[in-house]
């Protein structure tokens, strides 16, 4: 069963089980930020953003690349750290084989600084993470054009005469408008300016309780509740959306502990993917 949040105009659909299974959906980017399961029916997706290599953040990429050859369906866009790509492509290899026809893909590496466009308007980022192996999150931005402060105050047939005149009006600006984490620790947060002021930001949140403690979660390169709350002044988002829950605590659990640390000034920010 998919989970569902939305955020204005912006769908996000999937679900994040710590361990278990991680997929998170944006249909109006068209892509998923990681692939540990894949419903049939989407499919068509054509963009995955792999985080790393852990069996339940990237379990169905065979069998989607599959699935999209049987359908006839252009070879997707799957980007990942570069540390993954020879042995991935090694195993897509051998499951081409077992199959006993040719997999269809294009698998690529991305690393820091390196800007994806998606369409006219956006654009992705890779941004390395902390987690036991090699690992990144993504920031998917807006590019946007703002009048430059000097004009604003100028009528419209001002401002069309000087663009005749061969004047640049505008500033062109990257706006972070969703960040995804994948497993890391909140030192990707912490040191990622574009992370910490995107309107949304997908957190991983594996344990919230005392049963395992902050420096336990640290030690499998995870995010505790209590260090969110710990830096909860950085988070500049409209929404927090936690995820990758341990499947140790209920979905009742998750409310009731979040809802009673996370501080008022950022309570109805948060939400949890569940």
């Amino acid at each position: 069963m998919s989970v569902r949040f939305f955020y204005k105009d912006i769908e996000f659909e999937g679900i994040s089980e710590g361990g278990i299974r991680t997929c998170v959906i944006v249909k109006k980017f068209n892509l998923m930020f990681d692939i540990g399961y894949i419903h049939p029916e989407r499919i068509h997706i054509p963009n995955v953003l792999l985080t790393h290599a852990h069996i339940d953040h990237i379990a169905g990429v065979p069998y989607y690349i599959s699935q999209r050859s049987l359908r006839k369906l252009s070879p997707p866009n799957i980007y990942v750290h570069r540390e993954i790509y020879e042995k991935l492509e090694q195993i897509l290899k051998l499951f081409s084989e077992l199959e006993g026809f040719d997999y269809e893909y294009n698998l690529q590496v991305v690393q820091g600084n390196e800007t994806i466009f998606l369409n006219n308007n956006h654009n992705f980022k890779a941004l390395l993470s902390n987690h036991r192996i090699p690992s990144q999150g993504y920031t998917i931005y807006e590019h946007v054009k703002k009048l430059k402060p000097e004009y604003l105050g100028l009528d419209g047939r001002d401002i069309a005469q000087k663009k005749m005149q061969g004047e640049n009006l505008v500033n062109e600006l990257d706006i972070p408008m969703v960040s995804f984490s994948g497993d890391t620790t909140i030192e990707y947060v912490l040191q990622n300016k574009d992370v910490m002021e995107s309107k949304i930001l997908f957190l991983e949140c594996t344990y919230i309780d005392e049963v395992r403690s902050t420096s336990h979660a640290r030690s499998w390169g995870h995010i505790h509740l209590d260090e969110i709350v710990q830096y909860a002044s950085c988070f500049k988002n409209e929404k927090l959306v936690l995820m990758h829950f341990s499947k140790r605590y209920s979905a009742r659990y998750i409310k009731e502990i979040v809802y009673k640390k996370v501080p008022d000034f950022l309570r109805d920010r948060v939400h949890c993917f569940l």
